[in-house]
């Protein structure tokens, strides 16, 4: 059977390539081409070459079985399920197929579809071990059940998950956060170069801090290094040590650096009976109790109860060696046949916090609770929602105040994280009470003031390049009042048959409580004639500004009759000539992600990034291809973060673009 390993104890990696004019390819080489990226880790293409290749020859039901596969390893969940919808009943060919359909539907939420597909599954499978099956469908149902109970109850959880924000997150992988104070915490991330290494970040006025890399630890390369645990007293500082070479799964194991007056020893290898030959041994969390150093840890060791479970070893607290004893499994009520992770040991209350997905949960894996010590434990108890959703939730972890924590998740988190396909850190506490603030004001005509009404009004709020709409209504007054939040970007858009659109951009942060603001619409004139439209320009009376952020005056101007508008500019949806462009003036910038012989603007490759900025095309006739880019941006900042994402999204090869008046001025490669 097949067990998914996170990157969080087994270190995955994907190096994403772009494939120019895969719609020329036959489906022979496309599948050759999606089986080279797959040998390679690059999951991402290879799970769209994989699908492309099977629409051209769906007979070839082996190939959108492999996209599937690709969309599963990328915890793409949607996607996984929709490529294995294709071959679900054909269990013979592909094993467990019904399963991993039915899992990806219920990690994508869609529980009662899940449920009923289980049934189906575990109806028809005849394999010699549908005893175990069994058990493990049956888990899988309840966890359904659980899910639609949570989703139905009307109690409303005094616990809020938030997201911390692009300060700490990036859009690689986030893990292992260890609270050091209640304003200072530690985790692991790949966000440079690929490779785990240990960052850390403050609360400073109520925000976090751009994360930066924790200094005295060594640097060893070809190494990720993760997963860290301080002792009490904070003169040890256990970890894992996981090969960086490898693309695939990672052999890891656990290691100790002592601090030596201000500085950190050279890191220390615990005994061979801990980290066993042939295993994996990571995750430590340790412990002072009675005299002792507990260190709970996660293995894959022989003597397991599954898969990855939670073990524990101990040494005398008065000794200065690393003299740990024979490592004991924590048995049944904590291990399944399943997969346990990220161990964390409350002292003060008892309880053993950690991930598993061989329990009862809502997702792939869950955080659980159980009241104990060392081997002995009562019976583990489901955190539920918010703590837990129906994607992957691990590394629970609570503060010195017990107040509040962090956690693991690869769940989406409204406009801040639109994808499953990575981990960030989530922090949770009681939900605090919001003071609530308005955004209002009236709506009048420029020319004479008189009020307006029956205007369409939206909300919408902004978070870097992406706008996500809030809240529409119809303004049967002339005055309009939206509730609003502290610490936010927001825009208005105003809409009125016979006037000019109108926004107004504003903020909540530094104290702001709310905004006031009064439209003026300027009514629409048309121009005198139709021949005489056709030939108007637009010129912009400043320079070009990004029409996302701001409004600008624009002169509309023709032989006729010159007249003034209020609106941000008119910019087409794709440049054909491939060199000018008359609506813009200034210095800005675009972002290329590919170019290709022919161009399917609805090719799954562009899936993704047609949701974090608008997608343009310019014809190069002379070469023969079609430039697709990400337009516009006025700083070579906000370019830079744009294309940032873009490769993350796949466009590995892509690269920004200087643009002057209109003009193509050439690449940026630095």
């Amino acid at each position: 059977m097949l067990r998914i390993i996170p990157l969080l104890f087994a270190i995955l990696f994907t190096c994403i390539n772009i494939s120019y004019g895969q719609n020329e390819l036959s489906w022979k080489k496309q599948r050759k081409l999606a089986e080279q990226q797959y040998t390679a880790g690059n999951y991402t293409e290879a799970a769209l070459n994989f699908e492309e290749a099977w629409k051209k020859h769906p007979q070839s039901k082996e190939l959108i079985f492999k996209a599937g596969e690709c969309y599963t390893l990328l915890k793409d969940f949607k996607n996984a399920a929709q490529s294995y919808k294709h071959v679900k009943g054909d269990r013979e060919e592909f094993e467990l197929v019904g399963l991993k359909y039915a899992r990806a539907l219920k990690q994508d939420g869609q529980y009662t579809v899940a449920k009923k597909e289980l049934s189906d599954f575990i109806g028809a499978y005849q394999g010699d071990d549908k005893a175990l099956l069994s058990q493990i469908v049956n888990t899988e149902i309840q966890g359904c059940d659980l899910g639609l109970k949570l989703a139905n109850s009307t109690k409303e959880s005094s616990i809020e998950v938030r997201h911390l924000g692009a300060n700490v997150n990036s859009l690689k992988t986030e893990f292992a956060p260890i609270p050091f104070a209640e304003d200072l915490f530690y985790f692991s991330s790949t966000m440079e170069d690929d490779r785990a290494y240990l960052y850390r970040s403050q609360k400073q006025k109520g925000a976090w801090t751009k994360a930066v890399a924790a200094e005295g630890l060594p640097n060893l390369p070809n190494k990720h290094l993760a997963n860290g645990s301080f002792a009490p007293d904070a003169k040890r500082f256990y970890f894992t040590l996981c090969d960086a070479s490898s693309k695939l799964v990672s052999t890891c194991e656990i290691h100790v650096t002592k601090r030596v007056g201000s500085k950190w020893s050279a890191p220390t290898r615990l005994r061979d009976y801990i980290n066993e030959a042939g295993s994996t041994t990571t995750q430590p969390w340790v412990i002072h109790k009675e005299g002792k150093e507990i260190l709970y840890f996660v293995s894959n060791r022989k003597g397991g109860k599954g898969g990855m479970d939670i073990w524990y070893t101990s040494r005398d607290l008065n000794s200065g060696d690393i003299d740990f004893t024979y490592p004991i499994n924590l048995g049944k009520q904590v291990n399944s046949i399943g997969d346990e992770l990220t161990p964390f040991y409350d002292d003060v209350k008892g309880e053993l916090y950690f991930s598993s997905n061989g329990h009862v949960g809502l997702g792939g894996w869950d955080i659980f609770k159980v009241s104990g010590l060392e081997k002995k434990w009562e019976q583990a108890e489901n955190l539920g929602s918010p703590i837990n959703s129906s994607a992957d939730d691990f590394y629970y972890v609570l503060k010195p105040s017990r107040t509040g924590g962090f956690l693991i998740s690869n769940r989406t988190s409204g406009a801040e994280k639109v994808s499953t396909q990575h981990e960030d850190i989530f922090e949770f506490g009681t939900k605090r009470k919001q003071q609530q603030f308005y955004v209002k004001g009236q709506i009048m005509e420029k020319e004479s003031t008189a009020d307006i009404n029956n205007a369409i009004i939206a909300l919408y709020e902004i978070t870097g390049q992406k706008e996500r709409l809030l809240q529409t209504k119809k303004a049967t007054a002339n005055n309009y009042q939206f509730p609003i939040l502290a610490n936010r970007n927001y825009r208005l858009v105003i809409e009125k048959k016979g006037y000019l659109k109108n926004t107004f951009d504003f903020s909540t942060f530094q104290g702001k409580r709310g905004a006031t603001h009064d439209f003026y619409l300027s009514k629409y004139v048309s121009a005198p004639n139709p021949s005489v439209a056709q030939t108007q320009t637009v010129t912009p009376t400043q320079p070009y500004t990004n029409p996302n952020t701001s409004t600008a005056t624009y002169t509309a101007s023709n032989t006729a009759s010159p007249m003034v508008v209020n609106r941000p500019p008119t910019i087409p949806a794709s440049t054909n000539t491939g060199v000018s462009n008359p609506y813009l003036q200034g210095t800005y910038y675009k972002v290329q992600l590919i170019a290709v012989n022919y161009h399917n603007e609805n090719h799954p490759r562009y899936r993704h990034v047609k949701n974090i900025a608008r997608m343009e095309t310019e014809s190069v006739p002379e070469k023969k291809v079609t430039r697709v880019l990400l337009a516009n941006f006025p700083s070579k900042q906000e370019a830079q973060a744009m294309l940032e994402q873009a490769q993350q999204y796949g466009f590995a090869d892509a690269f920004l673009v200087k643009y002057r008046d209109g003009q193509r001025i050439g690449a940026i490669w630095k």
